[in-house]
């Protein structure tokens, strides 16, 4: 539990860190390359990270559950067995898309194809890429110390080479690299956990197996998340892109720092019990909704004030956007609990599939009807619908691991506490602080004050566990 706890720790200082260095690059990036030139930029890097699925195989998923596994049956030379022969998927499936993509780019020079190039480097970052290693050893410093590395780096070269809208070739080079070498750095001390490689496949159908039906929610998931943008591209000018990427920024930022709770706990609900993993689930739950609806609420109260402050005046038309996209703070980690946290764990991959293959039909079809006539609006509809339904499709399709009642039970209160913070935050009845920055920090931290006092006064499940770290925190000082 110890262990649990502090790589929950490490998770959410890192997923902090990421909400704060947007906080520098994000604002700068959005006045220096503006709407349209950043659209562009937008539009190439969705398509890459769907590309990248290519290079990675499912192995996030399917190395960290086969590692956890492995290094729990402590049979002398498996580990090694495991790292290198699942490693040896990605790295073909890697090079095959690398060279594909390459082609493809050179023969039919397909729109941006130059910038297609320059992001090369990110490909190779995901064939190279084996934190899934050490998040199945439960070593998560390692990952955040790595990839705390890299944004920094990432965020000195922005500041000093971007400068204009004619510096975007810089920009993409710097996020590439800078990615690619961050994936190198996990090689340098790889020989202090596994052997000489061993030339074979790990559990090569089983694996294959795995690969297969995993990639098809993966594909799915970055449908909806990662060509939703390009699809918009088709209907509208790189400016509407721009608005409907960004408006998704701050809320993805929030997102990571909750799905932490679900990277971290996956490796031991594969290890545990049925009986275990209920408890964990409930509690997992009670935890991902009490974040999820906080900061929600806090985004939403305060993006009238926000966007032009962050974004620049030129973002004001996104602010509905960011408004509503917020509520996927609340829907995403919901559903991750019952994905993440039990499907996979359990290798039932085909149930973890169904709900994202759903998912990208649906958002096809929504993005299609209604990307044309409602342009960012019309996307991000498509968007709210799509997780709401894969949220409803989780929890179902996993009903036979839970009591509903019972793993239900608090969420009500959170929803309560949300609902009061909104109308309090909506219907702010104190004047206006002419900073818009003191005003933000002054509203929020009454929704917090006001939200923490809700739910302790409807007595949340999760008020006695906090209250028992707490005492045995102060007991140990």
């Amino acid at each position: 539990m110890k262990r649990t706890l502090l790589n929950i720790f490490y998770n959410a200082v890192y997923q902090i860190f990421l909400v704060l260095v947007p906080l520098i690059t994000v604002p700068y990036l959005s006045r220096v390359l503006g709407p349209t030139t950043y659209g562009i930029y937008s539009s190439v890097n969705n398509t890459v990270q769907f590309l990248m699925i290519f290079c990675v195989l499912s192995l996030t998923n399917i190395g960290v559950r086969s590692i956890s596994k492995a290094r729990n049956q402590r049979v002398k030379g498996e580990l090694t067995r495991a790292f290198w022969g699942l490693w040896y998927f990605q790295f073909l499936g890697g090079l095959a898309t690398i060279a594909l993509t390459v082609l493809v780019c050179l023969l039919f020079r397909v729109k941006y194809w130059q910038w297609y190039l320059l992001m090369l480097p990110y490909l190779v970052s995901a064939q190279f890429d084996i934190s899934w290693f050490f998040q199945g050893l439960a070593d998560f410093g390692r990952v955040v110390l790595r990839n705390t590395i890299v944004k920094i780096t990432s965020v000195v070269f922005i500041l000093i080479l971007v400068k204009s809208p004619g510096d975007l070739w810089k920009y993409f080079l710097i996020m590439s690299i800078s990615t690619m070498l961050g994936s190198f750095v996990f090689w340098l001390r790889i020989r202090e956990y596994v052997g000489k490689p061993t030339w074979h496949f790990y559990h090569f159908t089983e694996t294959k197996k795995a690969i297969l039906t995993l990639m098809i929610p993966q594909i799915a998931t970055q449908i909806y998340t990662s060509l939703d943008k390009p699809i918009l591209g088709l209907f509208q000018n790189t400016a509407q892109v721009s608005f409907y990427d960004n408006s998704q920024r701050i809320s993805n930022m929030l997102l990571g720092v909750i799905t932490s709770i679900s990277l971290v706990i996956m490796p031991q609900m594969a290890i545990q019990g049925q009986t275990e993993q209920k408890k964990v689930m409930k509690k997992s739950l009670e935890a991902t909704t009490l974040l999820g609806t906080l900061f929600a609420v806090i985004v939403m109260v305060n993006t009238k004030e926000f966007v032009p402050f962050f974004f620049g005046k030129k973002y004001i038309p996104m602010t509905p956007l960011m408004f509503f996209f917020t509520l996927t703070i609340i829907m995403i980690p919901m559903g991750g609990v019952f994905a993440n946290q039990y499907a996979l764990a359990n290798q039932r991959d085909k149930d973890y599939a169904i709900p994202v293959t759903i998912g990208a039909g649906l958002e096809l079809i929504l993005s299609c009807l209604l990307d044309r006539p409602y342009a960012a609006a019309g996307a991000t509809a498509a968007i709210l619908i799509t997780e709401l339904v894969v949220l409803f499709l989780r929890c179902y399709i996993v009903r036979d691991a839970y009591n509903f009642k019972e793993t239900f039970g608090e969420i009500p209160k959170c929803f309560l506490a949300m609902a009061v913070c909104l109308a309090l935050g909506l219907f702010w009845p104190f004047p206006a602080i002419p900073s818009a920055f003191i005003n933000m920090t002054v509203k929020s931290l009454v929704i917090m004050a006001v939200y923490a006092l809700i739910i302790w006064l409807v007595k949340f499940d999760l008020n006695q566990d906090l209250v028992a770290v707490l005492k045995k925190f102060f007991k140990k000082a």
